[in-house]
């Protein structure tokens, strides 16, 4: 009976360092990408016998034994919304080229979540994190970042106060008046801000800030509009009940406040179904301005109510993000009329000059897109929301957005965590904004 043939043996960094005339040190240093003190021709001399022998380094025994694991720990807010696939799209693109694994944790909007996911990745070994934070966590975060020995982390998206961390944040502010100052342009008169619960949150904040200190000093008039529950987890497409969760906002501008008390939670929302408790509306107002209904009114109800009070007006939507956009798309009967080909319009961007991207590719004849009516009132409704560009211009006629730019901001998170880790960089934490782009499209077209 013959023995079975030996299996080959796989080539070990002792034999690459032999193929290429270097030290294990040395091969051992190119593998952790530590190229300081390595020339280019060291390097590609490497990088060419790696290949030819087919040498795959055994990732346990080089945690074991090197100083770094070339992991990085990231915990996602909510990785199910489209601005976080961008996000982590971002950050691979820069750890790949590094040699950097990630290790990548959903915390699915839980605070307590994201705390477990960050003391599971730290038993991994993780050289560093990203945090896309939930909130809630400031303290937390704040003394992870600044108790020596643990590794370094950077804020995506949303930031700590007082910057113990390098924090990589949209401009906010800047994005907002950006948007404001296209809706005027456009010609509506009333602007409502949709967000899920601000508190805790910086980025909803900022924005919402920003909202209410732009309508206190310009020709435009609206509010902002929070609400904890979500249209379409009621959703059985016969009918839809608003959730329970409380709804605030202010009002803002010049004198034209919403009339709640004559709107009812009976209103028709289109083939949405219908909010049904057999109450009013009754808000009232405290001393912080902030409008508090006290009944558990959910999105459906408050948003009627105030296209209820200004039927005839030219309104807009403007969504916080794309989850806020989806659920006034719930809320909303019919966003957007089909295209009509073959009218005299077309869709384009008249402020923002350098968007080339406005119509889809190939499209070549023009059209017209209206944003429709709501509940038969024959009130004007535009849509608009800080979303990504990809996701916006393929909906209806095409939402004007906000990009912030997601797969930016993820590679300048890697980077800078990359930097501190593995290049020495000591310099003072920061906070970096990276700029917004406006993206016109068919939703906030002009009459």
């Amino acid at each position: 009976m013959s023995r079975p043939a030996k299996a080959k043996r796989k080539p070990s960094i002792a034999d690459v360092a032999a193929a290429v005339g270097v030290s294990k040190t040395t091969i051992s240093r190119y593998l952790h990408g530590e190229y300081d003190y390595m020339s280019a021709d060291t390097r590609a001399r490497i990088e060419a016998v790696v290949k030819e022998l087919g040498y795959r380094p055994n990732k346990m025994a080089q945690g074991l034994k090197a100083t770094n694991s070339r992991m990085i720990g990231v915990t996602i807010a909510n990785i199910s919304n489209p601005f976080s696939s961008q996000l982590l799209r971002g950050m691979q693109s820069v750890c790949r080229a590094r040699g950097i694994q990630l290790l990548v944790s959903d915390a699915d909007d839980d605070p307590a979540l994201e705390r477990a996911a960050i003391e599971s990745l730290m038993d991994s070994q993780v050289d560093g994190l990203i945090i896309n934070t939930v909130g809630g966590n400031d303290e937390f975060l704040t003394t992870f970042a600044s108790t020596a020995g643990n590794p370094p982390i950077v804020m995506l998206d949303r930031m700590i106060s007082p910057i113990v961390c390098d924090c990589i944040v949209t401009d906010n502010a800047g994005a907002v008046d950006m948007m404001l100052d296209h809706v005027r342009e456009r010609g509506f008169t009333y602007a409502v801000f949709v967000t899920q619960p601000a508190a805790g949150i910086t980025t909803r904040q900022t924005r919402a800030e920003a909202v209410r200190a732009y309508l206190a000093t310009h020709d435009l008039a609206g509010e902002v509009l929070e609400y904890a529950d979500s249209p379409r987890d009621d959703m059985d497409y016969g009918g839809m009940t608003g959730g329970s969760g409380a709804v605030s906002g202010s009002t803002a501008g010049h004198g034209r406040a919403v009339d709640n008390d004559s709107a009812t939670h009976g209103s028709t929302i289109g083939h949405c179904g219908t909010v049904d408790d057999g109450s009013t509306v009754d808000d009232t107002v405290g001393d912080n301005d902030t409008v508090d209904d006290g009944n558990g009114v959910g999105l459906a109800a408050r948003l009627t109510s105030i296209l209820d009070a200004h039927v005839g007006e030219r309104i807009c939507i403007f969504a916080n993000n794309e989850d806020a956009m989806c659920d006034v798309f719930a809320v909303l009967a019919e966003p957007s009329e089909p295209y009509a080909n073959g009218s005299d319009h077309d869709v384009h961007d008249d402020t923002d000059h350098d968007n080339d991207h406005d119509r889809a590719a190939g499209d070549d004849h023009d059209f017209s897109v209206g944003t429709g009516t709501v509940n038969g009132m024959g009130t004007t409704v535009g849509l608009c929301a800080f979303a990504t560009e990809r996701w916006a211009r393929y909906s209806g006629p095409g939402i004007t957005c906000l990009d912030q730019n997601p797969v930016l901001m993820g590679r300048t998170a890697a980077s800078r965590l990359i930097a501190r880790i593995y290049d020495g960089d000591s310099s003072p934490a920061e906070r970096l904004e990276i700029p917004a782009r406006l993206r016109v499209f068919g939703s906030t077209q002009n009459r």
